[in-house]
């Protein structure tokens, strides 16, 4: 399986000058995003891509190429893999379309597209997929351009169903600042699937966590159980849940539908966290990050009274409890206020204390209390804060180290969001040294989903 991800060379198969022609952008990609191995372009027509010479007699290959990526016309492919058994090309990912989502039923060069890897002892993933992209090796096998200089680096691997959805969460998870290690397009699935795939990361340094968007699953019983065993996270965005997008799928990528109440009780069990779009997929990658939830119970914590109120919306929404907090602390709190107007309570509005050593001490004393499971704290943050507070508030690094340092200390977890303008959050996020969520309900949320997966373990 590694040499999918860390080939040391790769043959295309489908390549010419042409404008119009897609698989030369398997080969800019790659080059664009650092590739460093050997590429060989191969096509009927000589020309050049990318600064490297087509070659039209693909018996000149050199022998044992690692991977061979086939953009080729569908009848073509199974004389494209026999070729690359009689080169020692073991692994292949197949991009070309029109199999099985095509035809809605199995056709003959489906059949001859297996009889020829079983022949020449070729695994491959797709058809119909755009393959990988892996931004440690630099790999990036989808055809359609994309802009790899904005991918980020990260320890989350994905396994996607669909090509477009791989490029969409290759974008996403890099802008929310979360990054990627590997992204798999699995496409039909017709000889490698979700559980190869599975295996594989679940022994992968370099991923911590595994994201999956499928619109089926294949094998719902083997799939189970890898997640049961899994000491890193799984979350999964399972679409093709209705009649209407079962016609979709089918269409696309020949999905068959699962029953949805049975595929989302089996998940639960197994401890894996369902979400409901690839957005949700990025919120709970950083919430996963943060120490464990072990409970419902909540400190909600705000500059704004307004905020307050939202929170307790979404901590009542997503079934969190937020617990009268001692007499004592409220009065030690309220000790710090300003002018005495506001009550200081559960969810709490901090918008009459000033003072950020005053904050840190409430943060503190909440995270040590035993019938507190964590916080949501929604901050304010602009340059006129820090005359606000004194001019003691640090760079935003050491705001994130302080609240990183919390929650380890006391291994509980803090969604943190601020409300500011719009480049100061984003300036916060791409630090990456701690979890920032883009608004209050995102924190809570995140909370939920980071609540889930330690109670889906605990079963």
């Amino acid at each position: 399986m590694r040499k999918f991800f860390y080939p040391e060379s790769m043959a295309v198969f489908g390549v010419a000058s042409n404008p119009r022609n897609l698989a030369k952008n398997i080969i800019k990609n790659s080059l664009d995003m650092g590739f460093a191995g050997e590429i060989y372009p191969v096509g009927r027509e000589p020309g050049v891509v990318s600064g490297k010479e087509i070659i039209t007699d693909p018996l000149s290959l050199p022998e044992g190429i690692d991977l061979a990526v086939i953009l080729v016309p569908a009848k073509v492919v199974p004389e494209t893999l026999d070729m690359c058994g009689k080169k020692g090309i073991l692994h292949a990912i197949i991009s070309t379309g029109g199999f099985k989502e095509f035809s809605h039923r199995e056709n003959q060069v489906e059949k001859d597209v297996m009889n020829a890897a079983r022949r020449n002892g070729i695994r491959f993933i797709g058809p119909n997929c755009i393959g990988v992209i892996c931004t440690h090796s630099g790999l990036c096998t989808p055809f359609n351009p994309l802009r790899t200089k904005r991918f980020k680096k990260g320890s989350v691997s994905l396994i996607v169903q669909s090509g477009g959805v791989t490029s969409q969460c290759s974008y996403y998870f890099s802008e929310e600042h979360v990054g990627f290690s590997k992204i798999i397009s699995a496409g039909n699935k017709l000889n490698m699937d979700e559980i190869d795939f599975l295996e594989y990361l679940l022994n992968d340094d370099d991923t911590e966590q595994i994201h999956l968007y499928l619109e089926s699953i294949e094998d719902g019983r083997e799939f189970i159980r890898l997640a049961r065993k899994s000491k890193k996270p799984i979350v999964i965005f399972k679409s093709n849940t209705t009649r209407t997008a079962s016609e979709v799928a089918m269409s696309h990528t020949a999905a068959l539908s699962n029953d949805d109440r049975i595929v989302d009780g089996a998940l639960k069990q197994a401890g894996i966290v369902r979400v409901k779009d690839i957005h949700d997929m990025t919120v709970c990658a950083k919430a996963l990050r943060l120490p464990p939830l072990r409970g419902d119970r909540l400190v909600a914590i705000s500059l704004s009274g307004g905020f307050s109120v939202i929170q307790a919306d979404a901590c009542e929404k997503y079934g969190f409890q937020c617990p009268a907090l001692p007499g004592e602390l409220v009065r030690k709190i309220e000790s710090f206020r300003r002018a005495g107007v506001i009550r200081i309570s559960n969810p709490m509005d901090f918008g009459d204390v000033h003072d950020l050593k005053a904050l840190v001490f409430t943060l503190e004393r909440c995270l040590e209390l035993k019938d507190i499971d964590g916080i949501v704290l929604s901050f304010m943050f602009e340059p006129e804060m820090v005359r606000l507070f004194g001019g003691k508030v640090g760079s935003p690094e050491q705001i994130l180290d302080l609240m990183k340092k919390m929650c380890d200390e006391h291994n509980k977890p803090i969604g943190l969001s601020f409300f500011a303008e719009r480049r100061y959050i984003e300036e916060f996020k791409s630090i990456s040294t701690f979890p920032l969520f883009n608004d209050s309900v995102e924190s809570v949320l995140a909370l939920r989903m980071l609540r889930d997966y330690w109670q889906g373990r605990s079963v």
